[in-house]
């Protein structure tokens, strides 16, 4: 049986689409700290946390949650396949949120046998990223300068990726492009209204480390043919 942690977010109800198992969501207010587990699940999608870098710095509390769900997961399920949606802000931590999802990384290699980390960079594609204000709107806001460089994948791609994971060998991949593209350039055409600057790393650049997985939108031409 496969379980899914925050099926009913962004990247959670992409998946739940591809594949048929249980689901819990935090916005049910079902607390992966505290509600009851299923037994016999042999594979587990973990994509629930808290993961807005600007709101870890004002309740980091919440960050630390990620850590102990994360866990409560590890030690309830030893024998299951765990694949564990991580970001690329685990390996230059800057932030409360950065440093919850390294944490949760070292405690899979340290506690479980069976696990597949998944790097994420910016993921795009009916979300609320970076990119995603910028789609059907003539008037958008950029913090700071507009220079700081992400990598984009689409949500879409991101999912078969994860799909492809259930047969990856035990560790941790990468899910980037390898490309950085500075935020600015994503609002090309539009009105800009500057905000100040957010603590935030000024470029984020995400490889693929996978064996047989690649990103194929374009975060460019899809901002553009949604306009």
């Amino acid at each position: 049986m496969i379980l899914v942690t925050g099926h009913l977010g962004f990247l959670g109800s992409k998946l739940t689409k591809h594949i048929k198992g249980l689901g819990i969501d935090l916005k049910n207010r079902d607390d992966l700290l505290t509600c009851d587990l299923p037994d016999n699940i042999d594979l587990i999608y973990h994509l629930a946390a808290q993961t807005s870098v600007e709101e870890s710095w004002n309740d980091p509390i919440t960050d630390f949650e990620n850590i102990g769900m994360t866990l409560r997961l590890i030690v309830k399920y030893p024998n299951a396949r765990i694949i564990y949606a991580a970001s690329a802000a685990s390996l230059d931590i800057t932030s409360p949120y950065g440093l919850s999802k390294k944490v949760c990384e070292e405690y899979l290699r340290l506690m479980h046998k069976d696990y597949v980390i998944c790097r994420f960079p910016n993921v795009f594609g009916g979300g609320k990223g970076v990119a995603d204000i910028f789609k059907g709107r003539k008037d958008v806001q950029i913090y700071g300068d507009g220079k700081q460089i992400r990598d984009f994948v689409h949500a879409d791609d991101i999912i078969k990726g994860l799909l492809l994971a259930q047969k990856w060998p035990k560790g941790d991949y990468s899910m980037g492009s390898g490309k950085g593209i500075k935020v600015k350039d994503l609002a090309v055409g539009k009105e800009v209204t500057w905000m100040p600057a957010r603590k935030e790393i000024r470029e984020s650049i995400l490889a693929n480390t996978t064996p047989d997985w690649k990103p194929v939108i374009n975060v460019k031409k899809w901002i553009k043919d949604q306009s």
